[in-house]
């Protein structure tokens, strides 16, 4: 049995702030350590590179390797090479010993009652593990089963620490640099900001669950689902799920890919949900991976992982389908006109020129099933557009990526079905 907590007195609420300052302190200290260590490694030779900042981030950890993971999604501001390296930058990283995880859910949810008072047993081995949170199974009391996502600790410290010395780097380096002025940093490091902040606020997470959610009751759908939240025990630092089962749409052992009509019929389920959700709410969930699709024991199809939902205005969002549309059918003219109409441009671009370079690019990426190839597609879309003078909106690489990850899942599950056909057709239209 988890013991009942006792009340914070004076002296451990100001032993905790002593505790903040330190963990302040300490990673400043590493922070000055790997970068310190990185510096040695070009002194001695080696070459400054994407690849050697993106093993110094992985080192420096949460901050960093989601600033990777940023640099990596978005080509239209960092150069070529960034871009590729830090592709793979990972964020499965070793689990937090179970004790710290613990004193979380006890600060989040153990004030008032023990822990002991709302979970019969949550396992200490995570089901897993990220650079933000680690997810563990639990049992309610009462025998319902959960999933408990819980934020490692001091993860805010470290991130509001990490950005305020990214803040004063930036602004040293525009002072010693002047030219790194027109580079515009201020923004990039907000929208940054803003990112982090919103996959550490797992009550942000909880809305999106619940407005998909809302969303398929709005619409009667009951072959898509997605994680009933327990409001009353979630928190920006926990988020409480019901336990779902099932297995990934390619889990070879779940068949579906033999079995063609059945491909068919759960992909159109899938994308017409995701499309008619994005028309009707205006978000989209921007991670929708095999692993994040699951097929439950009952038959139903469930989305997981909401931290990440993209959105964006309905001009950008037509021409968006537009340019996908004509990549499919090999139409380089049409594709140079979707990217116009999605970007934002002061100059007037020839569409027959970019349809040329349009053409050049895709004979030489290919069109593959392969992530690497839809990096490479991603990537040479925006250097296109950045060389005629294109800028493209916010979510507009998110949502790009996630209508080419549909586009090839469907190589996999039902190679003879088409993106847009049937209703998803007349949505887009």
């Amino acid at each position: 049995m988890l013991k009942k907590p006792t009340r914070k007195s004076p002296f451990a609420i100001a032993k905790k702030s002593v505790s903040t300052s330190l963990n302040v302190l300490g990673r400043i200290q590493k922070t000055a350590s790997v970068a310190g260590l990185s510096a040695l490694r070009v002194a001695t030779g080696e070459k400054m590179d994407a690849e050697l900042l993106k093993e110094s981030f992985e080192q420096m950890g949460v901050t960093y390797i989601k600033l990777g993971q940023f640099i990596a999604s978005t080509p239209s501001i960092f150069p070529k090479d960034y871009v590729l390296a830090f592709q793979d930058c990972l964020d499965a990283t070793t689990p937090v010993p179970f004790n710290e995880i613990l004193a979380v859910l006890r600060e989040e949810l153990g004030q008032e009652r023990g822990l002991g008072d709302i979970f019969e047993h949550i396992d200490p081995k995570p089901l897993a593990s990220a650079s933000i949170a680690q997810v563990h199974r639990a049992t309610l009391i009462g025998g319902r089963q959960v999933a408990l996502k819980v934020q490692k600790p001091n993860v805010g410290t470290v991130i509001h620490t990490d950005l305020s010395v990214l803040h004063g780097g930036f602004w040293l380096a525009e002072k010693l640099v002047p030219s790194m002025k027109a580079a515009n940093l201020a923004p990039i490091l907000d929208e940054i900001r803003s990112r982090m902040m919103m996959e550490t606020d797992f009550l942000a997470e909880s809305r999106h669950i619940e407005r998909f959610l809302g969303f398929l009751k709005q619409t009667g759908n009951t072959k898509i689902t997605a994680p009933t939240v327990h409001q009353a025990l979630t928190t920006k630092r926990v988020l409480t799920m019901d336990l779902l089962v099932g297995k990934s749409l390619i889990d070879e052992t779940l068949g579906l890919a033999k079995d063609e009509a059945s491909a068919r019929q759960t992909m159109s389920d899938v994308l017409d949900t995701w499309f008619l959700s994005l028309m009707m709410t205006g978000e989209f969930h921007a991670d929708l991976h095999a692993g994040n699709l699951m097929m439950l024991d009952d038959g139903r199809i469930a989305f997981l992982d909401f931290g990440l939902v993209g959105q964006i205005e309905p001009k950008s969002l037509q021409a968006c389908f537009a340019l996908v549309q004509s990549l499919q059918v090999n139409d380089y003219q049409g594709m140079a006109k979707a990217m116009v109409e999605i970007g934002m441009t002061h100059d007037k671009v020839s569409i027959d020129r970019l349809g040329e370079d349009l053409h050049r690019m895709l004979g030489k990426v290919g069109k593959d099933s392969q992530p690497e190839s839809l990096n490479a597609m991603m990537l040479e879309l925006s250097e296109i557009g950045k060389r005629h003078g294109i800028h493209f909106p916010r979510d507009f690489a998110l949502l790009l990526k996630q209508l080419l990850y549909f586009d090839r899942f469907m190589v996999t599950l039902a190679p003879e079905m088409e993106l847009f056909e049937g209703e998803r057709l007349k949505m887009v239209g």
